[in-house]
């Protein structure tokens, strides 16, 4: 089988499934000021019905639209459209504001639904909230009891991938990813509307190591969830069943596996683009409610419009010495995410082709 990400297939470790159990433990205050622990609640009623309590929040790139696919395929989940509101990164503001959910009424309504109700996990995909200051203490304040899924790539690829990503988003204006990292590495940012310039900053997107450990220094490691891109991509079956166990649901039936939202696209009219993502201020209110419509809706007239804006595109590359650099850049911060996440992820700090 080929390698995939400097590790062969035969190479990856076991996933580990987790122990069963009823969850977390919490602390009540009795009347007396005591503190007594009682059983965290397994239902999603449990919780204040019209926030998630299931997080996927990163990183981005990494098979994240794929696992929601999945994920919401599942008879008992129900997953956010738009998948990534952003709306508890308020460090993130301008993203909120472009998304049209920077306010608690807003959020709330994306799971509001009969369908939504019906369902015992509720789930928001966004990315931002891995690299996010505040996001998962604030979660976590309204739902303590919240699970964070957490997807791993190869740096890397990651941050190549990713800088064609905000080439569409119109965050990046350097096609050249080399170009565009050497700013980076200069504190620089690109001469266009970024919506925050910490979408394009690659040295921040590609330190996982760092943002795991933020992460589990809020969130306890029970309630956090790793999947490595590897094992999506080589034996998404045993992915799927660590995922729902993780969730504690049921495994079957299992979706088809599809591979979602790969970096094979751009789009057609650069002037219907920027219509569509940074419309002029006197239409940009209906624009948005035109943009979130079609991000909502499963209308198969919206997937034909959606399809007629994007034409087919190769997988974005960069030349060995690019490669070279941003592994030797990310090896230290590689091994610390491996010691986090207990996986050997020695593969990565491997200087590889693509091309």
């Amino acid at each position: 089988m080929p390698r995939v990400c400097g590790l062969h297939p035969d190479d990856l470790p076991a996933i580990p499934s987790r122990t069963r159990s009823s969850g977390p433990v919490r602390s009540a205050h009795g009347t007396d000021g005591t503190q007594h622990e009682t059983a965290a609640p397994t239902d999603r009623e449990r919780f204040d019905v019209f926030l998630p309590d299931t997080y996927l929040i990163g990183a981005p790139k990494a098979g994240t639209t794929s696992l929601t696919r999945w994920l919401e395929s599942h008879a008992d989940m129900f997953f956010c459209r738009p998948k990534e509101p952003h709306y508890w990164a308020v460090d993130y503001p301008r993203m909120r504001e472009h998304r049209g959910y920077a306010t608690r009424a807003a959020y709330e309504a994306l799971f509001s639904s009969p369908k939504a109700r019906a369902a015992r996990h509720l789930a928001d995909g966004s990315t931002t909230y891995l690299y996010s200051q505040n996001a998962v203490p604030a979660i976590l304040r309204d739902v303590p009891h919240a699970r964070f899924i957490v997807a791993l790539r190869n740096p890397v690829d990651l941050v190549v991938s990713w800088h064609r990503t905000q080439l569409l988003a119109l965050n990046e204006d350097e096609q050249d990813f080399g170009s565009a990292w050497r700013r980076s590495l200069a504190g620089g940012v690109p001469g266009t509307d970024v919506l925050d310039p910490k979408r394009v900053d690659y040295q921040l997107l590609g330190r996982l190591g760092q943002a795991a450990s933020r992460l589990l220094q809020s969130a306890p490691r029970e309630q956090v969830h790793f999947v490595v891109f590897e094992d999506l991509v080589s034996r998404p079956q045993q992915v799927w069943h660590a995922v729902t166990d993780f969730l504690d649901l049921a495994a079957e039936p299992a979706p088809s596996f599809e591979a979602h939202n790969q970096s094979t696209k751009m789009f057609r009219s650069a002037l219907l683009h920027r219509m569509k993502h940074r419309p002029p201020a006197l239409v940009a209110k209906p624009v948005r409610v035109l943009r979130q419509k079609s991000q909502h809706s499963t209308n198969p007239a919206w997937a034909r419009v959606r399809n007629v804006l994007w034409r087919s595109a190769p997988r974005p590359t960069v030349e060995d010495a690019i490669r070279r650099e941003l592994t030797n850049f990310f090896a230290e911060d590689v091994a610390a995410l491996g010691r986090l996440v207990d996986r050997d992820l020695s593969g990565w700090s491997v200087v590889t082709s693509r091309d």
